[in-house]
Formats: C-alpha cells, structure tokens, sequence
C-alpha cells in the first residue's frame, strides 16, 4: 500500500510538473522546454504536443485548444504534419508525417467523445494514403508527405526507407479498430430493426439480463 500511494504521489508531481513546465500559455499548446541552453520554453508547435492527451494530463480547456490547433494548423489530405513551420529540411518534420505520431494523435482524440469525428478522420486520410502508395509501390513506407499527397517523402540524412514496421503495425490497428466500429454499429441496426415491435418493457428486461452478444446469438443464430 505504501509503494501504491508513493506512486500516486509521483504521478500527481510529475503531472503538476509537465502542467507548469511544457504548457505554453502564450501559445495555447504543449510545447518542448530548452533547460540546457535557454532555460525556457521553446516556440515551435510540434505533433509531440499531443502526448499530455494521451495521457489524461491535459486539462478541458487545454484540450480545446490543442484540438483547435491540431484541426487548423497540422491537419491536411494525408493526414498530420510532424511539425508546422517550414522552415527545417529534417526527415520528421514538415510536409512529413510518421506513424508513431498518427496514432498518438488518433488514441488521444478518439477516448474523448467531442472529437471522435477528428480522430476518424485523421484514421482514415492516413489509412487512404498508405493504401494508394501501396497499391502503386507495393510498399509500406516509412513516412509520407502529408500535404502534398502525390509527392514521395523526403527530407533528412538518408533515402526513406521503405518496409516498415511501425506503420505497418498502426494501419493494421487502425483497420482494426475501423473493423469492430462497423461491426459495432451493425449489430445494433439489426438489433434494432429485429426488436423494434417489442413492447418496451420486454425490451428493457432483455437488456437488462443479457449482454449484447448474448441478445445476438438468441435472436440471429
């Protein structure tokens, strides 16, 4: 019990600890901190921003704006940018986008019921872009250039690297979670379509009694 409240405590600290440090008033946004050189906060918009989402750090309002910001500013046809400004010809950053940071950006969003809509949109332009490179390379890639759709990635010290592990295992979640949402969302239209004429009451003690896949089974096999 003692270890279990030891961590408690940590975590509370360390997110009292991101919440003052890495949160940009100014900016509206999650931002890296410069404590070698600087000691401050750097002004770069980053995808990394999305981390505190992830992991329930972030408060309402600062949810808000991030998502503002992720909508307007990082969002286009292929999906998300690493990085917003232009100005840098590093392998992560703009006009790229990397799988790791699509799915951050897709699992935070997606457990917040006001932006599931984002989160599925952002599952299907990166899912849409991998799938038209696939059919015309036979490859899985390791970045993509997400603003310029039709454009093979570039940037950084070596060639893009073609296989890949990590965005072969975030598409197949991906198409994964898109599986089991349609599933979802069928089972209960013809759930609904075979139990529209029974009496409330009835309906109500089913549900009460019986699971799902329990009221399927009865009622379709």
């Amino acid at each position: 019990m003692k270890l279990i409240l030891g961590k408690i405590i940590q975590t509370k600290q360390r997110r009292q600890t991101i919440l003052k440090y890495i949160w940009s008033n100014e900016l509206k946004f999650f931002t890296d901190f410069n404590f070698i050189q600087k000691n401050k906060q750097t002004n770069r918009l980053t995808l990394a921003g999305i981390y505190p989402l992830w992991l329930n750090i972030a408060t309402n309002e600062q949810t808000k704006y991030i998502v503002e910001k992720i909508e307007t500013l990082f969002l286009f046809d292929g999906s998300l940018v690493t990085i917003i400004s232009k100005q840098s010809t590093q392998q992560w950053d703009y006009p790229n986008g990397w799988a790791p940071l699509q799915y951050i950006a897709y699992r935070s969003l997606i457990q917040i019921s006001d932006y599931k809509n984002l989160a599925r949109i952002i599952r299907q332009r990166w899912m849409s872009l991998n799938e038209r490179v696939f059919k015309e390379t036979g490859k899985m890639m390791e970045k993509y250039d997400v603003v310029n759709i039709n454009k093979p990635a570039d940037g950084g010290e070596y060639k893009t690297q073609d296989g890949f592990e990590w965005t072969n295992g975030v598409y197949l979640q991906m198409l994964y979670d898109q599986q089991l949402e349609l599933e979802f969302n069928l089972f209960f239209f013809f759930i609904k379509m075979k139990l529209e004429d029974l009496p409330g009451e009835l309906w109500f003690l089913i549900l009460s009694y019986l699971s799902p896949i329990e009221v399927f089974h009865i009622f379709f096999n």
